[in-house]
């Protein structure tokens, strides 16, 4: 088959076990982790350093072997992060508990090879890819039957990839989604061997991961129309596109967050189930999903108005921005997420035509700043009852729990007292007949916020505090109340 003759200077395995028993060789991308820790490198590296981002570009026309390096050389993974496959894990210690040689052989450079050797402790042999050369199909293929001969090992894949070195093995074995060898080495004679499936792939994971449940959010944009009274067939219309051209573009959002935060997500004990994280999804597929959900939402936003648009890429804009850089620092992290919950507010005023108050502006900053804090105060307080020292990808400390429930508290009373001036003044005369029944609406509003950080001090606030109130019953009861107390509030007067 034109394989170069091993020679014995460079088999120092062969030595090991019987002929029955050779040395077992195993990938590492999609086999023994699954994920691309080159594809993971150039989202963290890009996380940390997005200017080198043009660079990549040019390591990658000098070749993907120069790519790899580069990107290693600039930071290399932290082994323990990476989401192994057990099943394949245990299978490789028992074999090298019952005398096999284990080699790792793969794609991925030195630095991250021998970086996940040093971790499982493992490996007899680790082969890489060097500045120069990309180990992977037929020259992987050439330095393992260089060494063991043809016939002379057994390998462990997972893509046609690695159709050619499947074909020079004894036996071959399979992980992730692939099912049987790939014909050409069936007819090469290798036989075929063990089958490790990679996660399940749900429908239910990819509703997860593109958050569904965080549309409700996206509520926000009606309701500059309700309060003004101002919906007719063909504002709903284009208030449901604007709702739906939010929603694509945070889910595309979600989505690339979860991308730039895979190392963080895999260290929290329920962000660790995500499909990217977990590997359910792959990050090829997380960026073609998160591409195709903002492109398709802009591309909807277009069938209203150019200012919906603009809207849009505002928000896309100022949620990269957070992604990429604010997430980790304190306070201006909290005030970004209420500017976008009040641009969504915003937004439906355009969409709709309805007149968005100062008030209405107002009380939005300081509710959205309020909850947004509620958030930060769950996950930090989360964080120390789990006995974690860090806050991953946060620039919080356990001392800052104090200080962030007295902002966030003094937040959502001060967006009560807007509303209280609000209802005492002259701007609520113009639009409410009896605007002392909406008095009603003050302590009623006062008690929820309140409420919501009782709830989140007791360390019972599990998930956002919008999503929260859309699933407790009180808020239910409060927010009936308050709908009542308005339309009282409505009611014409009746002259005799």
């Amino acid at each position: 088959m034109g394989y170069p003759d091993p020679a014995d200077d460079r088999n120092p395995l062969l030595v090991t076990g019987a002929a029955e028993d050779p040395p077992l060789v195993t990938d590492l991308d999609g086999t023994l982790v699954v994920t691309d820790t080159l594809l993971e490198g150039a989202l963290s590296l890009i996380r940390r350093k997005p200017w080198l981002l043009p660079w990549m570009a040019v390591w990658l026309i000098r070749g993907k072997a120069v790519l790899k390096s580069e990107i290693a050389a600039r930071g290399a993974l932290d082994p323990e992060k990476l989401p192994y496959r057990p099943e394949l894990v245990e299978y490789l210690r028992a074999e090298r508990n019952g005398g096999r040689s284990i080699v790792l052989a793969t794609a991925a450079p030195q630095t991250t090879a021998k970086g996940v050797a040093a971790y499982l402790e493992l490996f007899d042999l680790v082969l890489a890819s060097s500045d120069s050369v990309n180990l992977k199909g037929t020259l992987k293929r050439d330095e393992l039957v260089g060494r063991f001969g043809v016939k002379g090992f057994d390998y462990i894949g997972d893509s046609r990839a690695d159709a050619p070195v499947w074909a020079a093995c004894r036996m071959g074995h399979i992980a992730g989604s692939m099912r049987r060898l790939p014909n050409s080495a069936l007819s090469a004679g290798t036989v075929q061997g063990r089958v490790f499936p990679g996660p399940a792939r749900e429908f239910q994971t990819l509703l997860r991961a593109i958050r569904v449940h965080q549309w409700v959010k996206n509520l926000l944009v009606f309701v500059p129309a309700i309060l003004n009274r101002h919906v007719d067939g063909e504002i709903f219309r284009n208030l449901g596109i604007a709702f739906l051209s939010f929603s694509f573009v945070a889910s595309g959002t979600y989505l690339s967050n979860d991308l730039f935060d895979l190392a963080p997500d895999r260290q929290h004990p329920r962000k660790r189930k995500r499909g990217l994280a977990s590997g359910q999804i792959s990050i090829v597929q997380g960026i073609a999903l998160a591409i195709g959900l903002v492109g398709g939402g802009v591309l909807l936003s277009l069938a209203v108005s150019r200012q919906l648009t603009a809207c849009l890429l505002i928000y896309l804009a100022l949620t990269t921005l957070y992604s990429c850089f604010l997430k980790g620092k304190p306070i201006l992290d909290v005030i970004v997420l209420a500017i976008l919950y009040t641009l969504r507010v915003y937004t439906g005023g355009l969409v709709s035509g309805a007149f968005v108050s100062p008030w209405l502006f107002q009380f939005s900053i300081f509710l959205f700043l309020s909850l947004a804090f509620v958030k930060r105060y769950s996950e930090l307080l989360g964080l120390r009852q789990r006995r974690e020292h860090l806050a991953p990808g946060r620039g919080y400390r356990f001392r800052d729990l104090t200080v962030i429930s007295q902002a966030g508290v003094g937040s959502g009373l001060l967006a009560g007292l807007v509303l209280a001036l609000y209802v005492n003044g002259q701007d609520s005369r113009n639009v409410y007949p009896h605007p002392e029944m909406l008095w009603g609406i003050c302590p009623l509003f006062v008690y929820w916020i309140i409420r919501v950080w009782l709830v989140a001090h007791r360390g019972n606030m599990h998930d956002d505090p919008i999503l929260f109130a859309f699933r407790d019953k009180v808020s239910y009861i409060v927010g009936f109340l308050i709908v009542v107390a308005a339309v009282l509030g409505m009611v014409p007067n009746v002259s005799r």
